[in-house]
């Protein structure tokens, strides 16, 4: 499983996919964002084509690790375009 939240700083997109233990191994799959965890998982440059909200592109994803308290709930929809 995963969730998407967005990097407060920056306002990337991030996918988060696992959790991270206190010894930086990744441990379950991440499902929710909870207050104190860590998490690993894909962030997103976005460049907006419109009404960001209808219409983006994403670059591709680079590796990231991120505290919960850098991140903010996201609900986004996504449809891949060949």
């Amino acid at each position: 499983m995963s969730f998407q939240a967005k990097v407060k700083e920056t306002d990337q997109l991030f996918v988060a996919t696992n959790e991270v233990d206190k010894d930086r191994v990744w441990s379950k799959d991440a499902h929710k964002l909870e207050k104190g965890k860590s998490y690993v998982g894909y962030i997103f440059s976005a460049v907006r084509t419109g009404n960001f909200s209808e219409h983006g592109k994403l670059s591709k994803p680079t590796f990231a690790v991120f505290e919960s308290g850098a991140l903010e709930e996201l609900s986004v929809r996504l449809r891949l375009v060949l």
